[in-house]
């Protein structure tokens, strides 16, 4: 899929119709391409004379060049971008497999002086709220500078991760409150379920901080001298930068919780399991004096009371019913049981 775009007078972007390369024009700012073929990424060579990178070697790039410029002056920018579930639910798609986990995938910018090139390999909400943003242009900043449409998308992606990281602390003060208390614990939680979502916000955790740090390193080259070519970018790098650092910071609290978390259902797993094993084995203390008068008055023998008549069966009954609710009397009084 390919998809275009230019800035109208007041800077904002439009969606431009593209039917064929004989639409690929100049005054585009912003060409998009999404998982292309080989026919359309021949309309870009042909109108721009710009070779793309291939899908797969996106994810094999060596970390020394996933940023740099080139020969020519083209600034390249591979960086990483966070989807998890609900991000494959965009323009009206629907996924039905709730299980989904985090993933990350690889987006790659080519900057130009009057052109910005991305390649991905899917949708992602990022790409489509900056485009939203950028249609109503609130902040009234000129997109013909396809630089600002790289910014916006950066920030597009950095607003992405915030939203992810305020889900797992929403859902992390759900599962406190459910592990926590004691009532709900016992009767209603499945531990080696939450167990499982846990793991699951761990893993999601884990990806984010790898965005970020990404987004970080990225942000980094962009400052430095000659990166863009102009210091009017420095103070939007600038405030990028320190969102980076707060949300970073933010991401290692939430592991912290997310580990206290798992420590302490592992520890209630722990204890339910000791619970049951010594539960078992109290049942054999408690039916052993039982067994052992059963087994003296099982002997052939004419010497122990109760040994014969009609009423001796009753008695040892009784005698064996005593000697079973003794036990449990005081392991109920020593709340072992």
């Amino acid at each position: 899929m390919l998809e275009a775009f230019y800035a109208t007078e007041r800077g904002s972007l439009e969606d431009a119709t593209i039917n064929g390369g004989f639409d690929l024009h100049q005054d585009l700012v912003w060409i998009d391409l999404i998982a292309p073929s080989q026919e359309e990424q021949q309309w870009v060579l042909d109108a721009y004379e710009q070779n793309l990178p291939t899908l797969k070697s996106l994810e094999d790039i060596s970390s020394s060049a996933r940023f740099y410029r080139d020969d020519d002056g083209i600034l390249h920018i591979s960086t990483y971008f966070l989807t998890k579930n609900k991000n494959f639910q965009v323009d009206g798609e629907t996924d039905d497999n709730s299980s989904i986990l985090a993933t990350v995938q690889t987006v790659a910018f080519i900057l130009h002086k009057q052109h910005l090139f991305t390649l991905r390999g899917e949708k992602l909400v990022a790409f489509r709220a900056f485009r939203a943003r950028a249609r109503r242009n609130d902040y009234e900043i000129d997109y013909k500078d396809p630089t600002w449409v790289l910014l916006g998308l950066l920030e597009a992606k950095l607003d992405e991760l915030a939203d992810i990281l305020e889900d797992v602390h929403k859902d992390l003060e759900k599962y406190s409150t459910e592990v926590l208390n004691n009532r709900h614990r016992e009767q209603i939680l499945d531990l080696d379920d939450m167990i499982t979502r846990l793991a699951q916000l761990e893993d999601m955790l884990g990806k984010a901080q790898l965005c970020l740090i990404d987004l970080r390193r990225v942000l980094t080259f962009l400052s430095r001298p000659r990166a863009l070519g102009s210091h009017i970018y420095d103070a939007d790098i600038r405030e990028l930068s320190e969102d980076v650092r707060s949300l970073v910071e933010h991401d290692a609290f939430l592991f912290q919780k997310v580990r206290f978390l798992l420590d302490t259902t592992s520890g209630f797993i722990n204890t339910e399991q000791n619970d049951t094993i010594r539960r078992f084995s109290i049942l054999p203390s408690m039916l052993a004096p039982p067994m052992l008068i059963a087994s003296i008055y099982g002997m052939n023998t004419d010497v122990l009371p109760f040994a014969r008549g009609t009423t001796s069966f009753i008695m040892v009954g009784i005698i064996l019913l005593a000697f079973f609710i003794g036990p449990l009397i005081y392991f109920r009084w020593k709340k072992w049981i």
